[in-house]
């Protein structure tokens, strides 16, 4: 073989080795990229849950208080019923003061209630945010390792 050609052709080699070096690189690099991604995606999809599961529950229990409180209410409002009902005579002093109190601690019992419903409401809305931004996760780990043929429909 000519030295020309023999020249040419170790040339050609070497183009073609670092070429396809080049693009073995870009493949791996490409995966990399992915797989970081899928990973941070996974990370950032199983913390949003254990946020939208420990806002959920505590909707749940203060839901529960705020029930209890409804019922410590209801029969604050009985025991004012049974005072306001009381023959044509009227109340005696003594129990006027007992109505009295009950009355104050009805009304103060009312204002808790509104407070902590108000509360519930908003913890209800930044629970739903929660879980809205954990299926937008799920919904981008689902696109990302369908588009990288990990998973199919």
């Amino acid at each position: 073989m000519k030295p020309v050609a023999r020249k040419a052709l170790v040339t050609l080699t070497v183009i073609m080795t670092v070429t396809l070096v080049f693009m073995s690189l870009d493949r791996i690099l490409e995966r990399q990229k992915i797989k970081n991604q899928i990973n941070a995606l996974r990370n950032a999809v199983n913390r949003s849950r254990i946020t939208a599961d420990r806002c959920r529950e505590g909707l749940q229990t203060s839901q529960g208080a705020l029930l209890e409180l409804g019922i410590v209410i209801d029969s604050l409002k009985g025991v004012i019923e049974r005072y306001e009902t009381i023959p044509a005579r009227g109340a005696s002093a003594i129990n006027y003061q007992t109505y009295r109190l009950v009355l104050e601690e009805h009304n103060d019992s009312v204002g808790i209630w509104e407070g902590r419903e108000q509360r519930l409401r908003t913890a209800e809305q930044a629970c739903r945010e929660a879980i809205n931004d954990h299926n937008e996760l799920a919904d981008s780990l689902q696109h990302v390792l369908s588009e990288a043929g990990i998973i199919t429909h």
